[in-house]
């Protein structure tokens, strides 16, 4: 069995980096604050010894009397710019650089463009990079008498709960070539991509290599889509990954897949799951991807006006990692009925109720309404507000989700995409719900029709238009990014015309698979069609009695000695019944490249529960993703 969890492998890295901070001016850059955030926070590194903890950023740096300095970093070559002018401005004589990067990796880039085949094959480019980072901070801090460290922690991982982890430092990584969702060449290897998605693909490989490493694991890899192959191909390949499995024992299956191949599940409105519908309604907490902000202006006197950028007041979060209450609460938002949530919040705030509202044995229903009067009752209270500063946090950022008009706009797109389900499963022909100018809806409809639908180009050309004028009405808020050409009509035609060539790739993702071409499937009820996943496809077939050939999941070999062990049998797509299954392995650690949802996590989870399996299900991705941040992802906006 596996040899402790990814929340046990976060605390101990975290354990790592607290050791080292005691007199120190501590630095973070945003990825490792938001992991330190699900850790315990800020706190933690002030009752451990920090004198201060500032952000990451060449306009900071330390005062006259702080001598010692502690940068927890993702050792890119920015950041490292960034501690020199750090390093520069402050008068430190002790610096320590703990990379949350393995130092393998460092030194590729620190090196881009050198020939250091033969450092990185004798297994030198760890220690070569140490050398290179302590000779820089030295440099930088231009003394005589001075004293440096480097050393590789990898922080890189958040555990909403103890199956699943997400990895905030990779959350822009997203499954594409050159900006292309389908790469151009069938023959494919890192050096296809350019050298910015190269490194990304390195650096997951390695965060996943580390962590495999702290808990003692030997994987094997399975992978589904071309990116996962790359992330599959450095994992088996690399001379540090090769080198840690030689000393690893705790077998496990490995299974990386391409979010592209799926987008159908992350840009639906439909969701059961209370903490997707917090994702989707509030802003993000700053600066972090997997929580949110929650407007705390009902507890106290400060007036808000553009609440969360208005300094006024800090925002709220959800996720209090001091709290074991808010954990429990955290883990129902995932894994419990919306009712279940409301019953547990109003249970909870009732013990600190100063009106004492009815309690909730006799409520037949909690409303968001009848949760939002205990909240408000403390009110100005800063002694109750102060010890349950958690609970009431959770309870308005639930309130606020429920009764946003955002909700009623949601409600009426799972009504459009309910009928979408039912009508294309109907006709498998071009329908008028390409009208529908809603952008996370069309690219929900292009990747559930996959291969399947051929739409009338006249529709697709209306739709065309349709984008074209929807970006120049409303492109501020429509695109992440917009520049000035979007105010002309022919910049938006231009960017219209884009956004459709990715919705055509979008419909052609699956095409590169055997048996999970489709999602949408004739319900269990026998009345109408639902949406069923590749990754619920996937954990059926890999849970069921029967072991079917999961011909769409290939096995990274191990080398030449496969090849002559099976013959020409492994250049052939079929598979030999001798091939390698993940429930060979005892856990089976899931990672989907691109993001994944709460409800995906729970319902996969469910589903091999249910299948009676004794493997250990264990879900990872690169973030918690929303139908229109998801959508974003796709279409590149």
């Amino acid at each position: 069995m596996m040899s402790g969890s990814p929340k046990e492998f976060g605390r101990a890295c975290w354990n790592e980096v607290y050791n080292r901070i005691i007199g120190a001016v501590v630095f973070l850059d945003d990825n490792s604050a938001e992991c330190l955030h699900w850790d315990g926070g800020l706190f933690n590194l002030l009752t451990g010894g920090a004198v201060a903890v500032q952000s990451l950023s060449p306009f900071e740096c330390a005062k006259k009397e702080h001598k010692k300095a502690v940068f927890i970093t993702q050792s890119t070559s920015t950041q490292l710019q960034t501690i020199r002018e750090i390093i520069r401005n402050s008068d430190f004589v002790h610096c320590i650089l703990i990379s949350c990067m393995s130092l393998d990796v460092v030194y590729l880039e620190l090196n881009e463009g050198k020939d250091v085949t033969d450092i990185v094959s004798a297994g030198k480019a760890f220690s070569e990079a140490t050398k290179q980072l302590e000779g820089m901070l030295v440099e930088w801090m231009g003394k005589k008498q001075c004293s440096t460290e480097v050393i590789h922690v990898p922080i890189f991982t958040i555990c909403p709960t103890n199956a699943v982890f997400l990895t905030p430092p990779y959350q822009k990584i997203y499954p594409s070539f050159n900006g292309n969702l389908i790469p151009e060449s069938n023959s494919i290897d890192l050096y296809t991509l350019n050298s910015e998605e190269r490194s990304q693909v390195r650096r997951l490989a390695s965060g996943l290599n580390s962590m495999f490493e702290s808990m003692n694991l030997k994987e094997d890899v399975f992978y589904m889509g071309v990116y996962s192959s790359l992330v599959a191909g450095v994992l088996e390949n690399s001379p540090v990954c090769l080198a840690r499995r030689k000393n690893c024992t705790n077998p496990v299956s490995l299974l990386i897949i391409d979010r592209t191949l799926d987008l159908c599940g992350i840009t639906s409105h439909s969701m059961e799951c209370l903490l997707d519908k917090v994702m989707s309604v509030l802003p993000r907490f700053p600066g972090h991807s997997n929580d949110v902000a929650v407007d705390m202006s009902p507890l106290c006197e400060a007036n808000v006006i553009t609440h969360p950028d208005d300094i006024q007041l800090a925002a709220g979060c959800l996720y209090h990692a001091d709290d074991d209450a808010c954990t429990q609460t955290f883990d129902y938002m995932i894994n419990k009925s919306q009712k279940e949530v409301m019953f547990d919040l109003y249970n909870k705030l009732s013990k600190i109720d100063v009106q004492k509202s009815p309690g909730p044995k006799t409520l037949l229903k909690v409303t968001p309404l009848s949760v939002e009067k205990i909240v408000i009752a403390s009110k100005g209270n800063y002694d109750i507000i102060g010890k349950h500063i958690g609970v009431l946090q959770q309870a308005l950022g639930v309130v606020q989700t429920l009764k946003s008009p955002k909700r009623n706009q949601m409600e009426l797109v799972m009504g459009l995409e309910r009928q979408v389900h039912q009508s294309l499963a109907a006709s498998r022909e071009s329908t008028s719900v390409l009208h529908q100018n809603l952008l996370a809806l069309i690219t929900h409809v292009y990747s559930l029709t996959g291969t399947e639908v051929s739409f009338n180009k006249q529709h697709e050309d209306t739709l065309t238009e349709m984008l074209s004028v929807a970006i120049f009405e409303d492109h501020k808020t429509l695109l992440s990014n917009p520049d000035p050409g979007m105010a002309t009509p022919e910049g938006c035609a231009e960017m219209a015309g884009k956004i459709m060539k990715k919705l055509k790739d979008v419909s052609q993702m699956r095409k590169i698979l055997n048996k999970y071409t489709s999602v949408l499937k004739a319900s269990e009820s026998g009345v109408g069609y639902e949406y069923v996943g590749v990754l619920q496809q996937l954990v059926h077939e890999m849970t069921s009695c029967e072991r079917p050939e999961l011909s769409d999941l290939r096995h990274r070999h191990d080398g030449l000695k496969d090849i002559l062990r099976t013959g020409f049998n492994m250049l052939t797509s079929k598979k030999s019944r001798s091939a390698k299954h993940p429930l060979d392995n005892p856990t089976v650690l899931l990672f989907v490249v691109g993001g994944v949802t709460a409800e995906e996590c729970k319902q996969l989870h469910r589903s091999m529960i249910t299948s009676g399996v004794d493997n250990a299900l264990i879900i990872g991705s690169t973030k918690f993703v929303n139908p229109v941040e998801a959508m974003r992802d796709a279409l590149d906006i």
